[in-house]
């Protein structure tokens, strides 16, 4: 029998995207395998040793993006989950200086102005528009996408949902979140 017949839905990928997935497959009772090219899981949401003993995060802060109701759905403290609050970073540059990343609002106002006091400004600017894209986005994060194709009353219900969400943007703003 080949592989492919063995399993119902085969996830490429062991990041937490894919293992998100194969989760939610299994939990409805689906018979799923995961493959991953690395030798390793959990793609952008882990923490490796790069050099004797200097952890490195490539990207695991996005694990504070994910959503409180896929932790709780999938129990996810049970099965090892532990996240440690970002607290923020640096990046170095040649000349000896450094950018330091902070997740107090104030204190990355301070480290911008102490390389550009006009900056700020614009940056502050950035996180409102920020702000207003995510207050749109996540309440879209959980929902099933329509098929834009389908005439079923819940895809075309769907599709009303969304539409008025964009109209409600303004055409300024729809673009930007668009974009």
């Amino acid at each position: 029998m080949p592989d492919s017949a063995r399993y119902d839905a085969i996830v490429t990928g062991a990041g937490h995207n894919g293992l998100t997935t194969a989760c939610y497959l299994a939990k409805a009772g689906l018979k799923v395998l995961v493959v991953e090219k690395n030798d390793w899981i959990g793609g952008a949401a882990v923490s490796r040793e790069l050099h004797d003993g200097w952890i490195y995060s490539n990207c695991s802060y996005v694990c504070s993006l994910l959503r409180p109701e896929i932790v709780r759905d999938l129990d996810l403290p049970r099965h090892g989950l532990q996240v440690i609050p970002y607290e923020g970073g640096a990046n170095f540059t040649p000349d000896g200086d450094y950018f330091a990343y902070y997740a107090d609002h104030e204190a990355l106002r301070r480290e911008i102005s102490r390389h550009s006091k006009r900056d700020v400004d614009a940056y502050e600017r950035y996180s409102r528009l920020v702000l207003r894209q995510c207050r749109f986005i996540r309440p879209l994060l959980l929902r099933t996408p329509p098929d834009p194709a389908s005439l079923h009353p819940r895809d075309l219900q769907e599709l009303l949902y969304l539409i008025r969400r964009f109209h409600d943007l303004g055409e300024r703003e729809m673009g930007e979140t668009i974009r």
